[in-house]
């Protein structure tokens, strides 16, 4: 099946000083039913991103309980409020979810994906330059990631990355 969407072509590195400002669309499913929880979807989504650190001679990131949350958060809010971004209606960004949750970083970047399933959001990130260098960043050392079914053939996937 055909890619329901890309995510953002927004690069979010940030700073204790700051952080890069992100446009929000309306999150448009075309069948959306009762968001549903895809562990196994997230787990495969981390295992991917190791994999291509792998074979781009990069260390491993560990997968974080904390960061974890954090993503899943942000895929029920969007689910929610029916929004696709890095950035909230509200204005709520990666620094304020990171705190929200009791993260402390020095670096954090986040990928978004609205997808059929997580083999496609996994390929659609890794071909998008600005996702895939969040990807192989050589300073993040942790990995927070969610998958959330909202509709048929329709998912939120949210990776967070920090050092």
């Amino acid at each position: 099946m055909k890619t329901l969407a890309l995510s953002l072509l927004t690069l979010l590195t940030l700073t204790a000083m700051g952080a890069a400002e992100s446009p929000y669309e309306p999150l448009v499913v075309v069948d959306p039913r009762k968001p549903v929880v895809r562990s196994a979807e997230a787990l495969a989504l981390a295992a991917d991103v190791n994999r291509l650190r792998a074979q781009a001679g990069l260390p491993r990131v560990a997968l974080d309980d904390v960061l974890s949350r954090a993503a899943l958060a942000h895929a029920r809010d969007m689910a929610q409020r029916r929004f696709f971004g890095h950035e909230t209606p509200d204005g709520t960004s990666l620094p304020d979810r990171l705190g929200a949750v009791g993260f402390h970083w020095r670096l954090a970047a986040e990928n978004i994906a609205l997808d059929e399933d997580e083999r496609h959001a996994s390929a659609a990130l890794a071909k998008s330059a600005p996702h895939r260098a969040n990807i192989l960043n050589p300073r993040v050392r942790k990995i927070g990631v969610a998958a959330l079914s909202v509709g048929v053939d329709a998912a939120l996937y949210v990776e967070d990355f920090a050092l």
